[in-house]
């Protein structure tokens, strides 16, 4: 029977490389991980335990940095976890709310407990991909 097990990585496409390294990294504390040597698209793989962020240089992608939620999310009434984005579990949601701050980094919804207990906090990274953080219940 076929079944989906695991999520192996979210692609995304930046312009500033060393930018996006510095939030995935510096501010979140990703692994950088080496690539293929014949690997033909400039960017990097970025690992922390099993989730992994693929980003590619825009002059090597399809499609233009960033999402479209960007434009409305200042906007009264807009939940912003309706819109595209992709979540990384963490374990505490205070030390990475300073963290963010310390890196200059605004949130941009959140902290906010739903769904059973879990706590949701959303930041966009330095192209404007949205980034949740979810600290799951218990």
């Amino acid at each position: 029977m076929f079944e989906i097990r695991d999520l192996n990585h979210v692609n995304l496409v930046v312009t500033d490389l060393a930018a996006a390294k510095r939030f995935y990294c510096e501010t979140l504390g990703m692994e950088d991980l080496p690539r293929p040597a014949d690997l033909l698209v400039r960017g990097a793989w970025l690992r922390s335990q099993s989730a992994e962020v693929h980003l590619i240089v825009e002059a090597y992608a399809t499609h233009a940095p960033g999402d479209l939620s960007y434009a409305v999310s200042k906007q009264p009434g807009i939940d912003i976890g309706s819109s595209r984005h992709f979540s990384l579990v963490i374990n505490d949601t205070e030390p990475l709310l300073q963290r963010l701050v310390d890196h200059g980094f605004d949130v941009a919804f959140g902290p906010v407990t739903r769904f059973g207990g879990i706590v949701q906090t959303y930041c966009y990274d330095p192209d404007g991909h949205l980034v949740e953080f979810t600290q799951l219940a218990g």
